[in-house]
């Protein structure tokens, strides 16, 4: 066993005698597309029932959701019964009452499977409130990028973050090619910040030592430049922050080129992951300057994740970026993988060499209609998710996302439910009136603790 696989051990494994049902799929299989399907679809299904039970006994919020749906546990019996699960609107995690700490903490009570304490909380910024909760649950706190105006906020424990940084790193790392344990590691994005991604690989990637992870910036990422990147721009002031915000995020792609040429220069091997306009980004910067690299003699990788979101209209296909990635990097195509995973789910699904995304096996998948009624394999709708790896929260999920599922892939012959095709966003209203029922139970007097 190299390294790298000790250290994720020795960070994020959970002692067996701690582990849940869920843990023997997250920890237990060798190989996340290699294993015995009735047995990981039996396991999957106690998972859930066991997730489901743990939730509707410890969440507030939950316990009344499903009691307003007419659901408890002892309706789920079998696969078929999965659908009767009472899903959340992943919109749900942008319903908190507003951005003060004492409400937002309050909010937080009472949609957490987990005992968060009381609130002693001094500050008044809400960066410094999610250090204090983060500090609170011994795990990981993110928000989204607040694109549509307010940031979606994530509340992870010590369980579940083991668990999704175990799983994230055993697929990206350890799926696509076999990492050496001098590999470097590279995101050139910001990592002090509360931003999903750069929250996640600040997290995830401790299993590398400090000489071999690099980031764009040490620079911190504060809530308040989040909103002048994500447009909301108010004034003078705010211009000449997004002025020089883009002015250091430039000098730090050039930066980056400089430490790729020298770990190409030393045939080092390299794990690169951004989202695709970042590497994008990158490659225009590299054409600029006429760098070509030859880092597939390395057996280099490059993954790319979280779509194009404001930079839309660079998007290019996945078959001319790969292209491009093969002309600047020299990376071959089956060492450039896209991933799709989402704030809220504990999983990835990761493209195959034919471009299937490979759903994590403790996921149990759906496609609904416009009724939010499940629909087959090969019909396109409405993505939705049971997650039994989320102990914190509940992890079963309706997404604003339209996809295709496939019962297995077509081409690669890997274990595992896939995703087909491109990856859409569709309009929809949330379901089952799950926001006016928060905002209900929060009025009411839930014994918030003060």
């Amino acid at each position: 066993m190299g390294y790298l696989q000790n250290r994720l051990k020795e960070v994020f494994y959970l002692p067996q005698e701690e582990w849940r049902v869920v843990d023997h799929l997250i920890y237990g299989l060798e190989d996340y597309n290699d294993y015995d399907k009735k047995e990981v679809e039996d396991l999957r299904l106690k998972s859930i029932r066991e997730a489901f039970l743990h939730h509707y006994k410890n969440n507030l919020f939950y316990n009344k959701y499903c009691k307003e749906n007419g659901v408890s546990p002892d309706d789920i019996k079998n696969e078929d019964d999965l659908s009767k699960i009472p899903m959340i609107p992943d919109k749900f995690f942008k319903d908190y009452p507003s951005e003060n700490p004492r409400e937002l903490y309050e909010w937080l009570y009472a949609i957490s499977s987990v005992d968060i304490g009381n609130f002693d909380f001094e500050g008044k910024k809400l960066g410094g409130f999610l250090s204090w909760a983060e500090k609170r649950l011994n795990g990981v706190v993110n928000h989204s990028s607040g694109t549509t105006g307010k940031f979606s906020f994530m509340f992870r424990d010590e369980i579940t973050s083991k668990r999704m940084f175990y799983a994230s790193d055993k697929t990206l790392l350890f799926s696509v090619a076999e990492p050496e344990d001098n590999a470097q590691f590279i995101y050139p994005g910001p990592t002090k910040t509360h931003l999903t991604l750069g929250r996640w690989i600040a997290e995830g990637t401790r299993i590398f030592d400090e000489q071999h992870r690099h980031f764009l910036t040490d620079r911190p990422l504060s809530i308040d430049i989040m909103r002048i990147m994500a447009g909301q721009i108010r004034g003078v002031g705010d211009k000449l922050k997004l002025t020089v915000i883009r002015k250091a995020m430039e000098k730090g792609q050039f930066k980056l080129i400089k430490l790729l040429e020298e770990m190409d220069r030393k045939k080092q091997q390299v794990y690169m992951l951004s989202f695709p306009f970042q590497i994008y980004d990158l490659m225009e910067k590299m054409e600029e300057k006429g760098v070509r690299f030859n880092l597939g003699e390395s057996n280099s990788v490059i993954l790319t994740g979280g779509g194009w979101k404001i930079h839309e209209h660079k998007k290019v296909s996945i078959d001319e970026f790969s292209d491009r990635i093969e002309e600047f990097f020299g990376i071959p195509k089956t060492n450039y993988r896209d991933l799709y995973g989402m704030s809220e789910m504990n999983g990835l699904a990761l493209d195959c060499e034919y471009g299937y995304k490979h759903l994590s096996p403790w996921i149990y998948p759906m496609v609904l209609d416009e009724n939010d009624e499940p629909l087959g394999y090969g019909e396109e709708g409405r993505f939705a998710f049971l997650d039994p790896a989320a102990n914190s929260y509940p992890g079963f999920i309706v997404t604003g996302d339209k996809v295709k599922l496939l019962e297995s892939c077509p081409e690669c012959g890997k274990e595992g439910i896939v995703i087909e095709g491109e990856i859409s966003r569709m309009a929809g209203a949330e379901a089952k009136g799950c926001g006016n029922l928060m905002r209900d139970l929060m009025v009411e007097e839930i014994g918030v603790k003060s």
